[in-house]
């Protein structure tokens, strides 16, 4: 049987109980929401699912510090310079955004004839925890944070592969089949998923 990969955004039984898809396809169902997950996911540029992370940053000088992850969760860490900076000294905003008054410094060095500074090193250090807790992984203390529309994206994307894939067709997105499953997102892709991946797609 195939598994559910780490970061699937939906169950099959989701997928099964929106469609006539037989219980004997479920493997089949299993590795499309796999490989459609993992789509979305780059199309995002983003992970989605609750994870830990340990990240170096280069900050620009501003108040706002960029984090490659969010929503961020906890903020267990952060270190400027090899110095622990106290929780008091910045707060979590939207975005995946840490916002601290006086701004966050960086180290450069002047370089060329006119002199301009360069930035050396990723000085400040991270560790956060940040995503949202997908469908396979909720519990009733942690039930499933993942935006509807997200998870939507991925029962929809199965299902409409999976009988275009049986009737010989392809739609929205280019060269499918569930023996050999390749997502390619092409311009005839439904405005609505378009919709949903820039929604939630990184612009960093």
């Amino acid at each position: 049987m195939i598994e559910l990969a780490s970061n699937a955004l939906t169950i099959p039984e989701r997928v099964m109980l929106l469609t006539d898809i037989p219980y004997e396809q479920y493997d089949a169902i299993v590795m499309l929401i796999n490989q459609a997950s993992a789509s979305i996911e780059t199309e995002m540029r983003r992970r989605l699912g609750k994870q830990s992370y340990s990240e170096r940053v280069k900050p620009t000088g501003s108040q706002e510090l960029i984090l490659s992850q969010w929503p961020i969760l906890e903020v267990r860490r952060v270190e400027i310079g090899g110095r622990e900076l106290p929780p008091a000294a910045y707060s979590i905003e939207d975005g995946g955004v840490l916002y601290k008054d006086d701004g966050w410094p960086w180290r450069g060095y002047p370089y060329g004839l006119a002199y301009d500074p360069v930035m050396t090193s990723k000085n400040v250090l991270i560790e956060y925890t940040a995503g949202y807790i997908l469908p396979k992984d909720a519990t009733e203390s942690e039930p499933a944070t993942l935006p509807a529309d997200i998870e939507g994206l991925c029962m929809e994307m199965v299902s409409t592969a999976y009988s275009k894939a049986r009737s010989g067709g392809g739609a929205g997105l280019r060269a499918f089949s569930i023996s050999d499953v390749h997502w390619e997102w092409a311009a005839e892709t439904p405005a609505s998923w378009t919709a949903v991946i820039e929604r939630y797609r990184r612009v960093i």
